[in-house]
């Protein structure tokens, strides 16, 4: 059900997209763009005690709020929608908001937008006080890429027509609230673990008693850890997990200098286990080293050929596309070996200096694919930055 939600979500959000360049003004923002919206969650728009327009919520004839819509439930407002202009800031209008949140004690949910970014606020903290921050948003650009979050899924889901409740919404903002503050922390403890959450994380291991002196190489440890996890779920978000592992019946290129041709291939389950780890944690850096969505998508089509002396991995197509070769020594993996213009011959040891070849040369070889390098060129020019 809920993967049905999101697939259609998407789809009206490639419709709203295709329409918001035709939106030149604050009144076709409304009509093009958040009236489908609301109806896209189920409200009946051409019923104005439902969808009310230019809804007023006054605290007295001097200081009057309005708002472009609200909806009405038993002819009082529950939900207050401010809208701009396409492109327009949204922040100027929070405190419009605000007021008519404050206005109006039936209003449990306030939500601003462009037709495009929406953002939505409840009064979690303090009842007809409207939070300071959202406990939902997204940008319909993102999502007509398909980039969007289960949880954002969840969480527009749960606010359709006929799901809605308006007496829960604020300990549902809550838990929202609380829940995107605990990614973010656990976002910045991947990143720079505290020795704290070092301490208490080695003691969900099994290992106490740790020495200050020692603690720093259990803080490297720990970050380490988090890089491998979000490795592996990177892999599986890009169904690479077994990829690497698995090849069809290699084909000499007709592309191939007469050097790479005149080696035999071999059969698969020759490839030795150390170079199949090696190849499927190239795919894990790529993943981390890509800068653009363009790059990032490029990592399906990075694959491999083994040869009785060589591994060459390439982009595409095994000579044009080639990133590197790998030289066997008794089936182990001693060097990585890029072309001249891109560090030639380098020890496997030296992970940074591979990092960095493997990233330019990455960027340049979807390049010459991509429309013709432009987009790709576009993009890494701009990622450089």
């Amino acid at each position: 059900m809920i993967d049905d939600f999101k697939q259609n979500f998407i789809d009206f959000a490639i419709r709203m997209v295709g329409v918001a360049s035709r939106c030149a003004n604050e009144e076709g923002t409304k009509m093009f763009l958040v009236l489908p919206f609301l109806s896209f969650i189920g409200y009946d728009i051409s019923n104005p005690d439902e969808v009310c327009p230019e809804h007023n919520a006054d605290f007295s004839e001097k200081y009057k709020n309005r708002v472009d819509y609200a909806i009405l439930k038993d002819s009082s407002p529950v939900i207050a929608i401010e809208c701009k202009s396409t492109g327009a800031a949204l922040r100027d209008d929070r405190g419009q908001l605000r007021s008519y949140f404050n206005a109006a004690p039936t209003v449990k949910m306030g939500v601003i937008t462009d037709g495009l970014l929406y953002e939505f606020y409840a009064d979690s903290d303090e009842p007809n006080m409207m939070d300071a921050n959202a406990f939902l948003s997204f940008d319909l650009t993102q999502v007509a890429e398909g980039k969007i979050e289960d949880s954002v899924v969840e969480g527009l889901k749960s606010l359709e027509r006929k799901s809605f409740d308006p007496e829960n919404i604020g300990a549902e903002a809550k838990r929202k609230l609380i829940f995107q503050s605990l990614v973010q922390r656990i976002n910045e403890l991947a990143a720079r673990p505290t020795k704290a959450f070092v301490r208490l994380i080695l003691q969900e291991i099994g290992i106490s008693g740790v020495r200050s002196k020692s603690l720093p190489d259990y803080v490297n440890l720990t970050q380490r850890a988090f890089e491998e996890f979000i490795n592996i779920k990177i892999l599986k978000r890009l169904d690479l997990s077994n990829k690497a592992t698995q090849q069809e019946e290699p084909v000499v290129s007709l592309e191939a200098n007469a050097n790479e041709s005149a080696i035999n291939p071999l059969e698969t389950d020759q490839l030795a286990e150390e170079e199949a780890a090696f190849l499927n944690n190239v795919k894990q850096r790529l993943a981390f080293l890509s800068e653009t969505d363009t790059l990032f998508e490029a990592i399906n089509d990075v694959d491999f050929k083994a040869y009785r002396d060589c591994v060459v991995v390439f982009y595409k197509k095994e000579r044009l596309g080639r990133l590197f070769r790998i030289k066997r020594d008794r089936n182990a993996v001693r060097a990585v070996e890029f072309d001249q213009e891109y560090g030639g011959r380098i020890p496997i040891e030296d992970t940074a200096l591979i990092h960095q070849s493997l990233k330019k040369v990455f960027q340049d070889k979807v390049g010459a694919f991509v429309d013709g390098g432009k987009v790709a060129k576009k993009e890494v020019e701009t990622a450089d930055l």
